[in-house]
């Protein structure tokens, strides 16, 4: 059956160009999707008038400065009306921050007879203040047309402009009058510092490696410690005569996709080094790569391999934590995310994506960074600066993350038991784990009035005013499971219904992943239910006033019997106990995890097919803002791949289908983006650490069973499971 699958999976994909990442400075380089720039708004009133597509402007595939698309910008400035368009800027978790000696740059060709006077004014904005509005016909060297001219204007031109905070839109506005129409295009809209390297690239580019598997051609380079070298640029040719450009890539990404047209097909590819001023480099030499269908082996290897080099790519080279940005005055790196992180990068170590020793270097600097950073009681805070070791705090209020810190900790102690040779090494990073996990001190976490509880943040100014207990079919699950399993301050056995297995009153429950880039379309509260008593279990203390039992209210929903009776929880959150923990075999008293699992993924299933989500094809769902809907939904790919250990069929019709439809917007050299809402043709522009390592370790765990094997095999996890689960 997975080869019929992936037969007609090989048979129906469609070619594409690979598309850019981007720089937090960069404001627009490329859309993704062709047709419009979802990240826009353009309006206008009166007589004035500017091309839209439902409100966004259209985007042009025949006419850039970068590879693959510019936006257009056709407009008519009339003296009874206003147009205005705004291109947003909401790509980052941590936006680029401005600074003093910023330019303000950007390419601009103008394809109509404009004359300077009738060429836009452009403003930026702060949330909701806006500054003065700039000619920019005054900040043209030389104004020519049907060429591509450069735009500079240092951000001290802005009045109003708030150094060291994000700029949130940049705004194109009508500038004088007239009835003509005016056709411009913009491209690469970034900040860069006043002075930028300027060292001639005068070597040629090398392109290290390059090979196919199936329609889809990889390129490896090596790059020269050159700080003028901004991009890499990608050339393709189906002669080795006529070669055109089809990918521009920042420096820190290491490898590239290309899908092309045909089997057994020779493709040639050629690259070059690209300066600040956009100067090419001397080309590399030439490479050939002949295309030939791929296996179903060789693809899923190929799918779990891509969604891996996001880890090995992205991640802070002082302290060896996940980078979920790269900003380049600072290097925020998460707790949590770096938990996922380890986890992709073990996947990645056994299947010799990166060596044996390089892993444990990066783990050894990761393991050295916590040790030495800030902390209370053994518990880390969610973001940390990675250059100086600091806290960074998103409100300014200090505060201790228990469910990021046991996140990590999970992860730590997975790869402690990879690490296991008898190398001094391995042994050092096994020792330094041993002591992070033995500090925690997971008791001072719990509720007042319930031990059994864990609260996920504590501050020092509030202590848990602000926090949620942590409860319910969610990750919870995992943090209790190693809070129990404490070598040195253990949650008592009972913490598994009174603390897990129990949805408490007081502070609302939140149950979504705190560090995702789609909040607020992600905060996913779990219903309530109706109580029912469960004192007839061993398991169960005194559950006081602690709450009532997620097991109370066994519904059937969709056909499929869920315990819990909801499906307002996140299948990202419910699978993430079982990224690490095998539910085969995992029964409690009320549950059986195996079945459960399939069950609610075949409700959640069947609630998306039957929603107005924008595509006729039962195969793509995976919902997960169903409680904000704003004429669409955003639809993640993950949350459907991700049933293929637990549901094989389910699992891979869904990753054939978001592959062979959306592959071309949706799947980079970093495996798929974080969501694509069909309706609104609209993707996101960048990935998540919790899909990437979500989709990657289920396959290896499909396969070869690998991070549960070594996870269940953790000494004292492994007699907390004994005790907990019924052995069947």
């Amino acid at each position: 059956m997975l080869k019929k699958y992936f037969y007609f999976l090989l048979l129906l994909i469609l070619p594409t160009l690979v598309r850019s990442e981007s720089y937090p400075e960069v404001l627009f380089d490329n859309s993704v999707i062709n047709g419009s720039y979802a990240k826009s708004i353009a309006h206008y009133t009166g007589e004035s008038w500017i091309q839209n597509v439902s409100y966004s402007l259209p985007v042009s595939d025949s006419l850039f400065f970068t590879p693959g698309n510019s936006l257009s910008l056709r407009y008519v400035s009339s003296p009874n009306g206003k147009w205005e368009a705004s291109i947003l800027n909401d790509k980052q978790k941590f936006p680029y921050l401005i600074a003093k000696d910023d330019q303000l740059t950007f390419k601009l060709f103008i394809q109509s007879n404009t004359e300077k006077g009738q060429l836009p004014k452009v403003t930026l904005q702060q949330n909701d203040t806006r500054t003065n509005a700039v000619d920019i016909a005054n900040y043209i060297d030389d104004f020519a047309y049907d060429t591509w001219l450069n735009v500079s204007i240092p951000v001290a031109k802005f009045v109003g402009i708030s150094l060291g905070k994000p700029v949130s839109a940049l705004i194109l506005e009508q500038n004088g009058t007239a009835l003509q129409t005016n056709q411009l295009f913009i491209d690469q809209i970034e900040f860069l510092p006043k002075n930028y390297p300027k060292v001639r690239l005068s070597s040629a580019a090398i392109l290290s490696k390059i090979s196919s598997v199936d329609k889809q051609v990889e390129l490896v380079w090596q790059l020269p410690l050159t700080p003028s070298i901004r991009y890499v640029k990608i050339y393709r040719s189906e002669d080795k005569l006529n070669f055109q450009p089809i990918a521009i890539l920042p420096i820190y990404v290491q490898k590239s996709l290309d899908r092309v047209n045909e089997y057994n097909k020779s493709y040639y590819y050629k690259i070059a080094w690209v300066d600040y001023n956009y100067v090419e480099s001397p080309f590399s030499e030439v490479r050939e790569v002949q295309t030939k269908k791929g296996t179903d082996t060789e693809m899923l290897n190929f799918i779990r391999n891509a969604h891996v080099n996001y880890f090995i790519d992205n991640y802070d080279v002082n302290s060896g934590m996940f980078l979920p940005d790269r900003g380049n005055r600072q290097a925020i790196v998460s707790t949590n995310e770096t938990g996922y992180a380890i986890l992709g990068l073990l996947v990645a170590g056994e299947n010799n994506l990166i060596s044996r020793q390089a892993l444990l270097v990066r783990l050894t600097r990761i393991v050295k960074f916590l040790s030495s950073a800030q902390q209370h009681q053994g518990v880390f805070t969610a973001l940390y600066d990675g250059r100086s070791g600091v806290p960074y705090y998103r409100d300014s209020i200090p505060t201790y993350d228990l469910r990021g810190t046991s996140h990590i900790m999970e992860s730590l102690l997975i790869a402690r038991q990879y690490f296991s040779k008898e190398d001094p090494e391995e042994q050092t990073l096994r020792n330094n784990i041993t002591k992070l996990w033995e500090r925690i001190n997971w008791n001072y976490f719990t509720d007042a009035q319930n031990p059994d509880v864990l609260w996920n943040k504590w501050s020092p100014v509030d202590s848990t005013a602000r926090s949620r207990p942590l409860g319910g079919f969610n990750e919870s699950l995992g943090t209790y499971l190693l809070a129990m399993s404490s070598p040195t301050h253990p949650l008592a056995i009972s913490a598994y219904i009174n603390g897990f297995a129990t949805k408490h009153k007081g502070n609302e429950l939140y149950f979504g992943d705190e560090s995702n880039d789609l909040a607020p379309e992600l905060k996913m509260k779990l219903n309530d239910s109706l109580a029912r008593s469960i004192s007839a279990n061993p398991l169960v203390g005194d559950m006081g006033n602690a709450g009532i039992s997620i097991y109370s209210d066994d519904k059937v929903i969709f056909a499929k019997s869920i315990a819990g009776g909801s499906l307002n929880e996140s299948l990202m959150s419910v699978y993430r106990p079982f990224l690490i923990m095998d539910p085969k075999g995992k029964v409690d008293d009320f549950v059986d995890y195996k079945k459960y699992l399939s069950n609610y993924i075949l409700a959640y299933k069947r609630r998306d097919n039957e929603m107005s989500i924008g595509t006729r094809f039962t195969d793509i769902w995976g919902v997960e803002n169903v409680e904000d809907t704003y004429q669409g939904y955003l639809v993640n790919p993950a949350i459907a791949i991700a049933a293929y250990p637990f549901e094989k069929e389910i699992g891979l019709k869904a990753l054939r289908k978001f592959y062979e439809e959306y592959a071309d917007v949706l799947f980079t050299q970093y495996g798929f983006r974080s969501w694509i809402d069909i309706k609104n043709n609209d993707v996101s522009e960048s990935y998540r650490a919790r899909n990437q390592a979500t989709i990657a370790v289920m396959i290896e765990n499909a396969n070869s069973g690998m991070i549960w094997k070594l996870y269940e095999n953790i000494p004292e996890v492994k007699k907390t499971l004994e005790k907990v689960y019924t052995k069947k």
